[in-house]
């Protein structure tokens, strides 16, 4: 009996474990360009974020330091948030 209950535990635990979405994954640095054309920005660590269709150009600005909160999962980091 304890076996099947161990048994049960272990395998909703897995169920539930691979379906809670992947985290975000936050840095930050300095804005070095802003690219409209393919909506993206790179940041002072050399690394490029893709934006929204629907990012506000106008918030952001070369040389501004900014947080960025990106979705790591994807083949290239998205930006979630600025």
């Amino acid at each position: 009996m304890t076996k099947r209950i161990l048994a049960l535990f272990a395998s909703s635990f897995l169920t539930v474990a691979m379906s809670i979405p992947a985290m975000a994954k936050e840095t930050d640095g300095v804005i070095e360009a802003i690219d409209q054309e393919h909506a993206q920005i790179r940041l002072s660590d050399g690394e490029i974020y893709h934006l929204p269709s629907d990012f506000d150009y106008q918030a952001i600005t070369k040389g501004m330091t900014v947080v960025v909160i990106y979705d790591a999962d994807e083949e290239r980091p998205v930006l979630q948030t600025i």
